[in-house]
This record gives C-alpha cells, structure tokens and sequence, in this order.
C-alpha cells in the first residue's frame, strides 16, 4: 500500500512539474513578444510582487503591472526569453518558480544586454498564477 501511495505522489509531482514548466514557457513567450494581454492574465488577481532594476512595487494589480513591464520593455527592443529552469516548491497551495534568461539588446550598445527573470507561481487548482517577478541585471 505504501508503495502505491508513493507512486501516486510521484506520478502528481511530475504531472505538476510537466504544467509548471508550460506555464513557465507561455510566460517567457508572452515576455519576449511582449504580449501585455497574456501576462496580465496569468497573474494573480489580488495582486503580484513586482521587482524591476531600479523600480519595485507590492502587491499591484495585473494592469498596473502590465503598464510598469509595458514601459521597462519598450527600453529594450527585441530579444529572446528562454526558461533555464523551473521547479515546484511544495507547500499548500503548490508553488513553483521559473528562472528565464532574456537577452535584448539596448539602444546606443552593440552587445546584447542580458536579464536573468525569476518568477514566482502559486497553484489555484487546475492552473498557476504569477505571485511575483524579479528582473535582475
């Protein structure tokens, strides 16, 4: 019996890990497009925590947020976002977290400039929000 029991569990967690990294990818797609829309709607309703180089705001609404990402992004055209990892964290609600390296480039520099993105995601049953995101230089 304990060893149905932990199959279960395992068989749930990669179930979980397999979302979290598709929720993770949509993310980084939305932000390398910069689909204001699509990242809006994946955050948390009752507000994110938002940490941008030289900026930080807590617990804002998605629109709010979409209008300071909207703004940090039209500093720096194009680019690539790439999930490097993702990872559950456990607890109750299930939380995970991404780390997405963007490179972009910036006006007036000739070498790509590159972000490191760590975005925090909380479970809220069948899908995952974004609790908070961290642009670090």
């Amino acid at each position: 019996m304990t060893g149905v029991l932990l199959l279960v569990c395992l068989l749930a967690s990669s179930a979980g890990q397999e979302i979290l990294e598709g929720e993770a990818s949509r993310f980084a797609q939305a932000w390398e497009t910069g689909e204001m829309g699509d990242l809006q709607r994946v955050m948390a309703e009752e507000g994110i925590r938002l940490h941008l180089p030289g900026e930080e705001h807590v617990l804002i609404r998605p629109r709010q947020a979409g209008a300071a990402i909207s703004a940090f992004l039209a500093r720096y055209p194009g680019g690539s976002a790439t999930v490097t990892r993702a990872s559950l964290t456990g607890g109750d609600p299930e939380k995970g977290f991404a780390e997405i390296r963007w490179e972009t480039g910036s006006p007036g520099v000739e070498e790509p400039v590159t972000f490191t993105l760590f975005v925090a995601f909380a479970s809220n049953g069948e899908s995952w929000s974004v609790s908070e995101i961290r642009v670090l230089f």
